[in-house]
């Protein structure tokens, strides 16, 4: 009876923390945006903003790329080029919204409301992951720490695609949970299918999400792999995947260098002072690669060492004893890391690409890793909780909590490159 009592309280205090989650989360993402002028340059917002600006007063619902213009907040072009080279899908989305504030004079920041709105169904659908995978009120708080950290609703409130990429992997990840669970879970697969959807206004989204989904289904514990899952989800990224192809046609790529996009790299440059940073090869790059990532959150060397501090927790995932103990979080885990892996492969080479070409050091962001974040936190959750449970019995053996003892050092600050376009 008492365990029954306990049990009810905790999943009590649990939902609270969830609740709590998502309203500060949320009013993070309001304080931080509400004194940002529109557009937002760290956001990209005016490129954003041009996209969608550009298809209202075009006859074309697929742009060309090379011939877009930015426009300044009035809606005027401004002459020079735009330099986002993403298919239009959410930028359809956001046409309504823009034509009808266009009508009304009224004051084109308020295209935020939109991102705003999917980045506030993306947190309740993270909060909504936290309850199905048991993280506990302490796990909630991690995963609002790790977030924070990570900028994560800081850059929500912007106009951008990148919160439809977030709300897609969210529900990729809660649509994972659910069919890893069970194989004949209809509308987890649904939800994994959306979420896929979703994150496919932006490449790097769809290559993250889709590999997500594609190693949860091969690698559900306890049986063969998801073969109806696995079919519904190849079915689906062939259609996804002819946005792609049409831009591959095109010009010659999926992720197209387009005028603005060469202009815009030319002018970071020269205001960074990029130009003047020795080059080196691939391997030193590859090895300043995490400095790179951890600028874009601080300059000191606490920032490096946290951000690789949390990529370390997906270990947890691999142990034997962890996976017997809960096998379908691990899973969770495992597919987002390996998932994440191939990703950052791809993105690396990107990366190194620009930099060989034009000396660029900005494309190492981890927003663009966001679509995870959920299946990140359950990773970040389940180290916590394997941590807290090593310090438990020693604190019992000991008499008391352990306290360990820290010699003082001093590290060397990171290596900032500037924060670019964050």
């Amino acid at each position: 009876m008492a365990a029954e009592v306990g049990e009810r309280r905790g999943r009590r205090l649990e939902r609270a923390a969830a609740a709590l989650f998502v309203a500060a989360l949320t009013a993070l993402m309001l304080v931080s945006i509400a004194d940002k002028p529109f557009p937002f340059r760290g956001a990209d917002e005016q490129g954003h903003f041009s996209y969608v600006a550009h298809l209202s007063r075009s006859d074309r619902l697929w742009p060309d790329l090379g011939a877009m213009p930015l426009y300044d907040p009035a809606g005027a072009p401004t002459g020079r080029a735009n330099f986002i080279n993403h298919p239009p899908l959410f930028y359809w989305t956001a046409l309504p919204l823009h034509d009808a504030l266009a009508a009304r004079h009224a004051d084109f920041g308020w295209l935020r409301v939109y991102p705003a709105a999917l980045a506030t169904a993306a947190f309740a659908a993270i909060a909504a992951f936290g309850l199905r995978m048991r993280i506990g009120a302490a796990g909630f708080a991690v995963l609002f720490a790790g977030a924070a950290f990570l900028d994560f609703a800081a850059l929500a409130g912007a106009f951008s695609n990148d919160q439809m990429a977030m709300l897609g992997g969210a529900l990729a990840c809660l649509g994972a949970a659910r069919r890893v669970s069970s194989s004949t879970d209809r509308a987890g697969l649904a939800l994994l299918l959306a979420g896929v959807a979703l994150c496919s206004v932006k490449l790097t989204a769809l290559m993250l999400a889709g590999g997500f989904a594609v190693l949860c289904l091969l690698l559900a514990p306890g049986r063969k792999p998801d073969l109806k899952g696995l079919a519904a989800l190849a079915a689906a990224g062939v259609i996804l995947a002819v946005p792609y192809l049409i831009l591959w046609r095109s010009y010659g790529s999926p992720a197209p260098s387009t005028a603005g996009q060469t202009q815009m790299l030319r002018d970071y440059i020269a205001e960074f002072g990029w130009e003047k940073v020795p080059r080196v090869g691939l391997a030193a790059y590859l090895a300043d690669a995490p400095s790179l990532f951890a600028v874009q959150l601080g300059r000191s060397f606490a920032h490096l060492a946290l951000l690789m501090a949390m990529c370390a927790t997906a270990i947890v995932a691999f142990l034997p004893g962890e996976r017997e103990a809960r096998p379908a979080a691990t899973t969770l885990v495992r597919a987002a890391t390996l998932a994440t892996v191939a990703t950052l492969a791809v993105h690396l080479a990107f990366a190194y690409q620009r930099y060989a070409e034009h000396g660029w050091l900005g494309d190492l962001y981890p927003r663009y890793y966001f679509p995870l974040l959920a299946a990140y936190g359950l990773s970040w959750s389940l180290a916590a909780r394997r941590f807290a449970g090593r310090l438990a019995p020693a604190g019992r053996a000991s008499g008391g909590v352990t306290r360990p003892r820290f010699s003082p050092r001093t590290h060397p600050e990171a290596r900032g490159r500037g924060r670019g376009r964050g």
